[in-house]
């Protein structure tokens, strides 16, 4: 066989960058993967600041020496750890999975099932760092190249991808809330959406008007079943069905205060996660 006649089945996998994942509410979601060159670019512009911060305490720290002897050079030394420990670990856990240098590339760290990195997925990743640099980050390229989604030790230890961002301006028009009719309490049952499904629904109900009206009820239908079966819904028979993005603004309509009410708490106890909640979308009319 010459090397023109590969097929689809012949290529590996890991040459294939982009990602679909099916969030627990069964949407799908593409991300497209950073490559190794990406990260490895991110990692350079990050060792650089690095390096620049130490060498700069470093020369402060030995001036301070001569008139206070061993306390510079211990606080340096504390420095070098928390630069070396802590600054992936920190950036990445308070700043959206971003360091200067991923933010320079246009890459971040998210959870793999898609949803922002946390804290403690942050410190896990970057702890087994020291594993993945052994010898010259050799385990975790191999570990990237075979494991698939280019992930190394770290990130399959945390259930962490790095992925591209996409620099996509969609236009956005407000819901206006008081034309959308919210759902009977007497038709639901007390399920509360969580504040991640209520969040995906208002990004699609903020962007439905740029696809067409058939193909917006097409993206709404799955997460629309999803939420009537859990929400117990016994209103209108055909309503789901035959309307599923008017019913996807009917729920987030119903439930758009819990949603605000959960990001005040969650910014009260840990504001630097806080994601800002928007007060409307686009008004979602039955035809």
């Amino acid at each position: 066989m010459s090397s023109l006649d590969l097929t689809s089945s012949d290529v590996p996998a890991i040459v294939e960058l982009h990602s679909a994942i099916e969030t627990p509410e069964n949407v799908v979601l593409t991300y497209r993967l950073a490559g190794p060159a990406l990260r490895l670019w991110a990692y350079v512009i990050d060792t650089v600041i690095r390096g620049i911060v130490l060498f700069v305490a470093a020369i402060i720290a030995s001036i301070s020496e001569m008139a206070i002897e061993g306390v510079p050079v211990g606080l340096w030394l504390v420095l070098l750890f928390l630069m070396e420990w802590g600054y992936f670990a920190f950036f990445e856990g308070f700043f959206r999975g971003k360091t200067i240098g991923k933010h320079a590339m246009n890459i971040r760290v998210i959870q793999e099932a898609g949803y922002p990195i946390s804290f403690w997925s942050a410190l896990m990743r970057n702890f087994l760092r020291a594993a993945d640099m052994i010898p010259l980050y050799g385990i975790g390229f191999i570990s990237a190249f075979t494991s698939g989604k280019f992930r190394r030790l770290g990130d399959l230890a945390a259930g962490t991808v790095v992925i591209e961002e996409r620099k996509v301006q969609l236009p956005r028009e407000p819901i206006i809330l008081e034309k959308i009719q919210p759902l009977s309490r007497s038709d639901i049952g007390t399920y509360v959406p969580p504040h991640k499904t209520l969040t995906l629904i208002e990004e699609f109900l903020q962007r439905r008007f740029v696809v067409t009206h058939q193909r917006g009820h097409e993206l709404a239908a799955r997460l629309a079943k999803v939420l009537a079966k859990k929400l117990n819904f016994q209103g209108q028979a055909n309503f789901v069905e035959e309307y599923p993005m008017a019913f996807l603004a009917c729920v987030y309509v119903t439930f758009h205060r819990t949603m605000n009410n959960d990001a005040d708490e969650e910014h009260h106890h840990n504001p630097d996660q806080r994601q800002p909640a928007v007060a409307g979308a686009a008004m979602i009319t039955s035809p």
